[in-house]
């Protein structure tokens, strides 16, 4: 079982005031203790982070999340433990995207959503002396990676970084995807035109079921998006309906987050400092369905400076890893966090970096 407690803070008054909404998990029986011997050091106590893709909302990473406190229970180590999961809306997004409908103007970029996950890391709620764990989906991904802009390398505000399928493109892939029109650039269009009332969130759940992409999503994951991506109208983008549901994030915000590219082209030449300095993983969907295998190769380019400690693919899914495959996407991460924190050597130098 998990507790889940919702948490909501002010956001910067440069940005708007808009309000931030989190959600912590937490295991309710922590795992079984494994005896240490004496010359063991003490576990390291994992806080993980965690940001959706665009036209999302934190909820969605709840399966993920379950399924990895059930390997935790399941197999706990002595060298690590998660102790809490935070999973973020981003502004416009989800709960927060109904409490900012209000205020939101125009597209919200990338160092923007970056600053809303300073005013989290910032205030004091991450368990006290937890080494910080950042892991974004899509869009996410570019916007964790945004959230070190203002550090140095050596201050980083988190000890890795795992990214889930990270639409990032080069100016060269850019300007491919534009000429060819990669499904990633068809998005926007998609998003322009999508369906976005129905008379009840039960109707919705009907049709959302029988078509794509959410035909392929984990029934779960379905099931959260109609709990929590769903707002009852009239809203600002709807105000003469007065009954039914639409989106929390309106069509015209989801359109403007598929055309960030500058926001994708300059978190790609930001890992070019992350790499060298913390563990960044890459996690790819095994169908490829957004970014064609040319952009993805770009991503990872070593030659580029963006060497990854692990490059993982989860089949039975593409692009939407979180909604379509949880379960393995989270026995990948739990891989990748035995990678970065399951020997002695990896701790030490952990503790001696933060």
């Amino acid at each position: 079982m998990i507790e889940a407690k919702n948490f909501t803070l002010p956001g910067l008054e440069e940005d708007g005031g808009l309000i931030n909404a989190m959600v912590r998990y937490r295991p309710e029986s922590p795992a079984t203790e494994v005896s240490a011997t004496p010359f063991e050091r003490p576990r390291v106590q994992l806080s993980l982070v965690l940001l959706h893709g665009i036209s999302s909302h934190k909820e969605t990473w709840l399966p993920t999340i379950e399924h990895l406190f059930q390997l935790q229970q399941a197999a706990p180590t002595n060298v690590f433990t998660i102790v809490e999961a935070w999973s973020l809306d981003g502004p416009n997004h989800g709960h927060a995207g109904i409490m900012n409908q209000h205020k939101l103007a125009g597209r919200i970029p990338g160092e923007q959503a970056a600053r809303a996950i300073l005013v989290f890391l910032n205030s004091g709620l991450v368990a006290a002396g937890s080494t910080v764990v950042a892991i974004g989906h899509s869009a996410g991904a570019c916007i964790m990676v945004q959230s070190t802009d203002d550090y140095p390398v050596n201050q980083l505000p988190f000890a890795s970084l795992i990214m889930v399928d990270p639409p990032m493109l080069t100016p060269e892939t850019l300007s491919i995807a534009l000429r060819e029109g990669w499904p990633l650039i068809r998005a926007i269009d998609i998003a322009r035109k999508r369906k976005d009332v129905w008379p009840s969130r039960a109707a919705a759940r009907e049709w959302l079921a029988k078509r794509w992409p959410w035909s392929r999503w984990d029934p779960r994951v379905l099931d959260l998006y109609v709990e929590h991506a769903l707002c009852d109208l009239p809203t600002p983008s709807h105000p003469d309906l007065k009954a039914g549901v639409t989106l929390s994030t309106t069509r015209e915000q989801e359109a403007w987050g598929y055309s960030g590219h500058d926001d994708a082209h300059a978190s790609l030449e930001r890992l070019k400092d992350l790499c060298p300095a913390i563990p960044v993983h890459c996690i790819f969907g095994g169908q490829i369905d957004m970014v064609p295998l040319e952009g993805q190769a770009a991503i990872v380019d070593e030659a580029a400076g963006r060497r990854m400690r692990s490059i993982v693919r989860v089949a039975q899914s593409g692009h939407l890893i979180v909604q379509e495959n949880p379960r393995d996407l989270a026995l990948a991460l739990w891989g990748i966090l035995h990678e970065d924190y399951g020997q002695p050597s990896a701790r030490a130098a952990d503790a001696a970096r933060l």
